[in-house]
């Protein structure tokens, strides 16, 4: 079975706080592909994850293949979901047929396209544009004291005064950016109404954009009522619907925390 990498605050956590690895989740599960996963804190990921993939640059998400190999990067990982299981539904095409029943033309587009948003958002850095911003306070006070709250602090990973920058910030104009932010996709679904934004059937794009949510709603489920499902009923029933999926695996880790 394959080992799915997630990340965690503190060792004893299963809060799976990161927007990237839940990319990666609802990936394996659009696949089918049966996994099991792993918690690892930042210090984890630096030292046993690094010694063990030998791969000392490795991020999450990661998954652990049968044979040993590791893999990372959650756009990575789509890639080889693609092409590992060609019969299950495409990632990247929306219309619910297989990779294999697809044409290369149609998944690079729609590569294309989920590449497009997963930059616009801020991609797999740690400034992930207002969200990381707005929700630091949070995630900082469920860091593990010590060596892992450290380095979540540290101006190697945020830059120069990037802990006091962050802190320093107003909470509600970062509210405001959040909202307006997601304005866009509002009015895409208003357009292709009972759609997914990579088509007909979710995909890619799609997990881009609930991975962002999914970030919010392990954090504070509140403001992300607020920010998300409060902007309309379409992207209340799109959020609705995604959580719902796979029998439900996203809505019962969100409600084990609430």
């Amino acid at each position: 079975m394959i080992k799915f990498y997630d990340l965690v605050p503190s060792p004893d956590s299963v809060r799976y706080f990161s927007p990237n690895p839940w990319k990666t989740r609802m990936d394996l599960l659009h696949k089918g592909v049966q996994f099991e996963t792993i918690p690892v804190t930042l210090i984890d990921v630096r030292r046993d994850l690094a010694t063990r993939s030998k791969q000392p640059n490795i991020t999450v998400p990661a998954i652990e293949l049968p044979n040993g190999e590791f893999i990372y990067d959650s756009f990575r990982i789509a890639e080889w979901l693609e092409t590992a299981y060609p019969d299950q539904p495409s990632l990247f095409t929306g219309d619910g047929r297989t990779t294999n029943e697809s044409s290369s033309e149609q998944i690079t587009l729609g590569k294309n396209y989920a590449r497009m948003i997963d930059l616009g958002l801020g991609a797999s850095k740690p400034e992930w544009a207002v969200w990381f911003d707005l929700f630091f306070p949070l995630l900082d006070q469920l860091m593990a004291k010590g060596e892992v709250q450290d380095y979540f602090r540290s101006d190697a990973r945020l830059g120069p005064q990037g802990y006091q920058k962050l802190m320093a910030l107003d909470r509600q104009e970062l509210i405001r950016r959040a909202k307006i932010n997601l304005q866009p996709f509002l009015q895409i679904l208003r357009e292709r109404p009972n759609e997914y934004f990579q088509g007909k059937y979710p995909g890619q794009v799609d997990y881009v954009l609930f991975g962002r949510y999914a970030y919010c709603r392990m954090l504070d489920s509140k403001l992300a009522k607020e920010i998300w499902q409060d902007q309309g009923e379409e992207i209340a029933q799109w959020i609705d619907k995604l959580s719902n999926a796979y029998d439900g695996h996203a809505l019962k880790i969100f409600q084990s925390f609430e």
